[in-house]
C-alpha cells in the first residue's frame, strides 16, 4: 500500500469496524473548547517540564519485564535525565519570559500609536 492510499484505507477499515460495533463510546458530548488565546501563566505553567516516571510502563501483554528494564534503565541514567530536563526547562522558562517581553513593547507601541 501507498502512503498515498493509508489514510483512504484507515477510515474505510474504522467505518467497518464501528459498523460491526467496535468503537462503542459515545462521544458526541466530547468537546474542546477553543481558546482564542493562551495567557503567559498558561504559557509558563506549560514551560516547566515536570514528567512523571511513574507512568512508565509498557502496555504490551506481557510488559511487567518491559517496565521493570525501563525502570531500571531510567534510574542509571536519572542525573543525566533530570539535567535535560532542568536545561530544557530553563530555555522554555527564558523564551515564554522573552515573549511576554515583546508582548508588552508590542502593546505599548499600540497604544502611542493610537494615542497619536
Amino acid at each position: 500500500m501507498r502512503p498515498e492510499e493509508a489514510l483512504d484505507a484507515a477510515r474505510e477499515r474504522a467505518a467497518a469496524a464501528r459498523a460491526a460495533g467496535a468503537y462503542a463510546d459515545d462521544l458526541s458530548g466530547f468537546a474542546v473548547a477553543p481558546t482564542d488565546r493562551v495567557t503567559t501563566e498558561r504559557l509558563m505553567e506549560w514551560a516547566a517540564i515536570e514528567p512523571d516516571t511513574t507512568l512508565l510502563r509498557s502496555t504490551r501483554r506481557a510488559g511487567a519485564p518491559i517496565t521493570w528494564l525501563k525502570r531500571l534503565l531510567l534510574r542509571g541514567l536519572q542525573q543525566h535525565f533530570n539535567e535535560m530536563t532542568a536545561q530544557q526547562t530553563r530555555f522554555n522558562l527564558q523564551v515564554v519570559a522573552k515573549l511576554a517581553e515583546l508582548d508588552d513593547r508590542v502593546s505599548a507601541l499600540e497604544r502611542r500609536d493610537a494615542e497619536r
